[in-house]
């Protein structure tokens, strides 16, 4: 059972989100040691020593309103660079052509295209929260390739902690965690609540508040070494 972030610093931050949203830590945990026996299971099960290792930039893509105009900008000039996708950016990023190497996802978002990455080759990180243990049950076990665990609680087997708490942030504290000190966003805009169609989740006055537990934790990790910028 790993710790990715610092355990500490996390736990802080935690009771941070804690104040601003209704999480139960007991509910967290509960979905975390039941995605930890399902990708237990799972012929997929991938473990932290096995995913790839970020040397350089990575872009990481988000759902804002302007995903169609950041993939444009991506595939103009950053297509050499690897792609960590949020969730519901998936399915445009695949109609786009453009393959995430790792797909990021609480299965707010349209669970088919996020396992035809998976079927394409995608690693996909599955988030478990209180709130979606019964998606955890019906999906996890259907979805192919190669499945990570992630969790903003306490680890267990084949789920880390690896800082964040909206799949967009998380998908950054991911790529720090693979070894990545620059970090450019695509699809992300903290000023502007939004929902892809696809979002199981349409509450905007939820979303508002989720976007500024994301600037605390961007802020976290830049404090910390990371580059963080928006794509342009």
């Amino acid at each position: 059972m790993t710790w990715v972030v610092d355990r500490s610093e996390w736990t802080a931050l935690y009771s941070v989100i804690k104040s601003r949203l209704p999480l139960s830590f007991d509910r967290d945990q509960y979905a975390t040691d039941v995605l930890s026996g399902l990708i237990s299971a799972h012929r997929g099960k991938t473990t932290l020593e096995q995913l790839p290792r970020l040397r350089g930039a990575v872009v990481v893509f988000g759902c804002g309103k302007n995903l169609e105009e950041d993939t444009r900008l991506y595939k103009e000039k950053y297509s050499h660079l690897p792609v960590i996708a949020a969730d519901g950016s998936t399915k445009h990023l695949l109609e786009e052509g453009v393959l995430p190497l790792i797909v990021v996802t609480d299965l707010d978002g349209d669970v088919r295209y996020i396992n035809l990455a998976a079927q394409r080759g995608s690693i996909v990180v599955v988030h478990a929260h209180g709130d979606n243990v019964d998606r955890l049950r019906a999906v996890v076990p259907r979805l192919d390739g190669r499945l990570v665990g992630s969790t903003q609680v306490e680890p267990r087997p084949f789920v880390y902690n690896f800082g964040g708490f909206t799949d967009g942030d998380r998908s950054v504290f991911l790529a720090r965690a693979l070894g990545s000190t620059r970090v450019i966003l695509a699809g992300f805009d903290l000023d502007s609540p939004h929902y892809c169609p696809s979002d199981v989740v349409k509450d905007l006055s939820v979303k508002r508040l989720k976007l500024e537990v994301a600037r605390v934790l961007l802020r976290y990790l830049e404090e910390r070494g990371v580059r963080i910028e928006f794509i342009q």
